[in-house]
């Protein structure tokens, strides 16, 4: 059976912009106007995480499991204020 003959076209109707350029523009208008900005470092550590647990998986080729991050006491503070 030919899988690509059923195939359809589909329209793209939306337009994405890039999620790193969008991050970074949220974050300059932080420092610069003092708008709110949700992300904490706690969030960066965990986002590095995920990346190194993807790069171990690629170079290892297996899943790798990503285990919880510890959480500071001011990372349990903030998040008792907020």
């Amino acid at each position: 059976h030919d899988f690509y003959a059923d195939w359809q076209p589909v329209p793209d109707t939306a337009v994405y912009d890039n999620g790193f350029k969008t991050q970074w523009e949220m974050f300059i208008r932080h420092v610069v106007e003092d708008a709110p900005y949700k992300y904490t470092l706690y969030e960066g550590a965990k986002g590095l995480q995920l990346v190194e647990c993807a790069l171990q998986s690629w170079k290892e080729r297996r899943w790798v499991d990503v285990a919880p991050l510890p959480r500071g006491r001011a990372q349990q503070s903030a998040e008792a204020v907020a």
